[in-house]
């Protein structure tokens, strides 16, 4: 197999092999070649060319979107990593990984006039999760801990990662020879997740509310937590508004919000004001849900996710940092299931809705 000469580059491609990642996004260039001739030349990669930058990383992001696996974005150096920047943004918000390598020019040619050449350590670094700063003359060790490192955090934490690769001329020369004689070691991937509370006093707080309101933000599709929420919304005190990003259904779930609450006057908010109001997924759209939680504000605002506590209604009490899954699996095997009018005057309201929807459309 042809490999680039580069030690850096052929620790880049056994990393990001080691760690099945398959699907490589590359815009040519020269100070990417290294990188270039490692990724195309290994049989495990699918590389992709696309010549512009932003086309390219928006290609990579559905990519990683639909594989649920990282996607890596290799470019030349210079202005060129700026162009991922609405794409890395988009990964970021949308837990979506994507590995961003970057080809720079040594330090010693930066800040000097050179040609092709910006501060590129770290410039993702307001929507990125880890900025990897590679030394083309640095310790073996410490390149391989960051770039492991890299990995692991787009694997773990859903989000785009940074790898800044110094390449000094000449840049094309190729080998047979595997210079790492095998040191590559894929390094686990610790789970980032401390959801070790005892929730007896988050159960009491759940158990002694009349009024307990869930809701689904942007959420990848997900069968266990579809059959969760279902069960959830056996209890009769539990109503559960989903988003239409949310990519949750059943009959129980309040789905189109907006139709739900728009006629609503001050009177019918405040009956539905939720005691307890418990957020999971992403980004909510619906402005009007939005309007209504941060005016009608509950006693108590839990949300869970493994990596962000987006306290988007201003209230947030408490952040279970880990997936919804693991915490409905402890929570639905604790908590008492009541039997009240809250859910019901609710999908009656529902049902009044999509009745009058549907007359309409006719």
């Amino acid at each position: 197999m042809i490999h680039s000469n580069k030690d850096l580059s052929q620790l880049i491609v056994e990393y990001c092999c080691a760690y099945n990642i398959e699907h490589v996004v590359i815009s040519p260039g020269s100070r990417s070649a290294p990188l270039t001739i490692g990724f195309s030349n290994h049989p495990q990669i699918i590389p992709f060319s696309i010549v512009d930058e932003r086309s390219a990383a928006f290609f990579a992001l559905g990519i990683a979107q639909q594989t649920q696996k990282p996607a890596v974005l290799v470019c030349t150096s210079g202005s060129a990593v700026l162009n991922y920047y609405p794409a890395v943004a988009e990964a970021y918000y949308s837990d979506i990984p994507l590995i961003i390598i970057s080809a720079d020019r040594p330090k010693k040619l930066i800040d000097i006039g050179d040609g092709q050449t910006i501060r590129q350590e770290n410039v993702l670094s307001n929507h990125s999760l880890f900025n990897a700063n590679l030394n083309e003359t640095g310790d073996i060790d410490q390149n391989s801990q960051l770039i492991s490192t890299a990995i692991s955090t787009a694997i773990q934490k859903k989000g785009p990662v940074h790898i800044n690769v110094p390449f000094d001329e000449p840049l094309y020369e190729t080998t047979d020879n595997f210079f790492l004689n095998e040191k590559i070691i894929k390094k686990e991937i610790e789970e980032n997740d401390d959801f070790n509370v005892v929730l007896d006093e988050f159960v009491s707080i759940w158990d002694s509310s009349y009024k307990k309101l869930v809701l689904v933000g942007s959420n990848k599709p997900n069968k266990k937590l579809q059959s969760q929420l279902a069960k959830l919304a056996e209890d009769e005190s539990v109503l559960i508004f989903t988003e239409t990003t949310s990519n949750m259904h059943n009959e129980k779930f309040i789905n189109s919000i907006d139709k739900f609450i728009f006629p609503f006057h001050d009177i019918d908010f405040e009956q539905l004001r939720p005691d307890i109001q418990l957020t999971l997924g992403g980004m909510v759209v619906s402005k009007k849900v939005k309007q209504f939680l941060r005016k009608y504000k509950p006693q108590h605002h839990w949300h869970i996710d493994h990596k962000n506590d987006l306290n988007t209604f201003h209230c947030l009490t408490k952040h279970f940092r880990t997936s919804p899954n693991k915490f409905f699996d402890r929570f639905l095997k604790v908590i008492k299931c009541e039997f009240n009018g809250y859910q019901e005057n609710a999908l009656s309201i529902k049902k009044i809705r999509n009745e009058k929807h549907n007359q309409f459309l006719i």
